[in-house]
């Protein structure tokens, strides 16, 4: 009994079907039999917790949910055998980079990791390079800084010129340390250091656990200062100065894979303008508000709040 034309068609589409299956599998296997890519993961700007939705004018964030879906979707991929973190980052929230930093230290227990710094890597960026099995570095990038820092600006002595005067109702003598309003005191700037000091400490802790016999010159390391990638390789802080494409070798080199085993960014989910105006992002964060629906002119101070107290955090000063 001669088939119906339309069953044929069922055989053809089933059968094209499978080869294109067919075709995507072998696209990452190497002739040899083995199999997988290098996945490239952008890390990209200031690490912090939520990302505001006029982000779009004031620069990229770079916050855990972002890496964390970054990541999961590497961890998900059984063909991605080595990773290479594109870090672009000066630093930010303290808390923040040691989130990162321990999605980071989970991932290199799992695959080859390799860290390339691009321009910048420096405080919080070199933080949540650490657990990588190899840092390389632009020759012009800037890493390093290990340490923290924590900005307060007093308007005290402007506001008694000014005639102002602030009222503040707190519960304890310590509910607003770090007010802008009034002269800080001796015990609140002893406690505002320690702080910053606790902070700086863990980032040392951190950089002795992955780099400790690495370290050519504790006392350099420990000023605080961003480094070149030069210095940063002769100091001990990054293993080797190169290119991308250095990053992307050595990658394929640790995990066993051919020379021509093939590299695939691994991009995040672009916000919808609902996102930006509703949430519904990573972060879940965003909401509608006054920022979103009076933004014209564009903004140039997103948050007044970020300047006049400035949480403790992990930065390092940007150039233009």
């Amino acid at each position: 009994m001669k088939l119906g034309w339309w069953l044929w068609l069922i055989i053809g589409v089933v059968v094209g079907s499978l080869l294109s299956s067919a075709i995507l599998l072998t696209a990452f296997r190497s002739p040899g039999g083995g199999a997988g890519y290098v996945a490239l993961v952008p890390l990209s700007g200031t690490i912090s917790y939520s990302e505001s939705p006029l982000a779009i004018f004031s620069g990229e964030a770079l916050t855990p949910d972002k890496a964390r879906e970054l990541f999961e979707k590497v961890e998900s991929d059984p063909y991605a055998k080595a990773v290479v973190l594109v870090i672009n980052s000066p630093g930010g929230s303290a808390a923040a980079s040691e989130e990162i930093y321990q999605m980071v230290k989970k991932l290199a227990g799992e695959r080859v990791v390799v860290a390339y710094i691009a321009e910048y890597g420096a405080s919080g960026g070199y933080y949540i390079a650490l657990p990588a099995d190899r840092i390389i570095a632009s020759p012009h990038a800037l890493t390093g800084s290990v340490g923290a820092v924590s900005l307060v600006i007093n308007f005290a002595e402007l506001m008694d010129k000014l005639g102002i005067k602030a009222e503040t109702f707190k519960s304890g003598r310590l509910k607003d340390v770090g007010s802008a309003w009034r002269p800080m005191t001796p015990e609140e700037r002893k406690l505002m250091q320690d702080m910053v000091d606790s902070i700086a400490e863990i980032f040392e802790r951190r950089v002795r656990e992955s780099r400790g016999d690495k370290i050519k010159d504790w006392e350099g390391v420990l000023t605080a200062r961003p480094f070149l990638g030069a210095e940063a390789v002769e100091i001990g802080l990054v293993d080797e100065t190169g290119s991308l494409e250095d990053a992307v070798k050595e990658a394929r080199e640790l995990a066993g894979l051919p020379e021509y085993a093939p590299t695939r960014w691994i991009k995040p989910r672009k916000p919808s303008l609902l996102d930006l105006l509703f949430g519904g992002g990573e972060s879940g964060s965003m909401k509608l508000s006054y920022e979103v629906l009076m933004m014209w002119p564009l903004p140039t101070i997103i948050s007044p709040e970020d300047i006049i107290r400035a949480r403790p955090g992990i930065y390092c000063a940007q150039t233009p």
